[in-house]
């Protein structure tokens, strides 16, 4: 687990999943670091889900955009994680946000939109 004023991430065993919480606006350093922290919980757990709690989401700095762009989807990938999770209201307020990352994450990665982290985990399981 990681966890600093701007996020919380760990690693759900029972799911195989992690778990990033944003819980203020970060950029920069405070951004980078708990996702770092997230994808080396994802490396060290081959092929897990990739859960985020944007509930408290923000709009990213053109910067950590293209970092997380550059460096950190094509790294996640690596990672064997094929599902990205993103647990949001019906309308966040950031939707322009979320498209814009959606659009990205969507060449690689099958994505679930959810207003809970059981609601994308019962979605999975009911797939079979």
């Amino acid at each position: 687990m990681f966890e600093t004023e701007f996020a919380k991430t760990s690693y759900i065993e029972i799911d195989n999943a992690v778990l990033h919480v944003w819980k203020k606006e970060a950029h920069h350093d405070d951004y980078r670091k708990p996702v770092m922290a997230s994808l080396e919980l994802l490396r060290q757990h081959e092929g897990s889900l990739f859960i985020v709690d944007a509930t408290n989401g923000f709009e990213d700095t053109p910067d950590d955009v293209k970092w997380g762009f550059e460096y950190f989807l094509p790294e996640l990938k690596k990672t064997g994680c094929r599902v990205w999770g993103f647990i949001l209201p019906d309308y966040s307020g950031i939707e322009g946000e979320i498209d814009l990352w959606t659009s990205e994450i969507e060449k690689n990665f099958r994505v679930i939109r959810a207003k809970s982290y059981g609601e994308i985990i019962k979605m999975l399981g009911s797939e079979g």
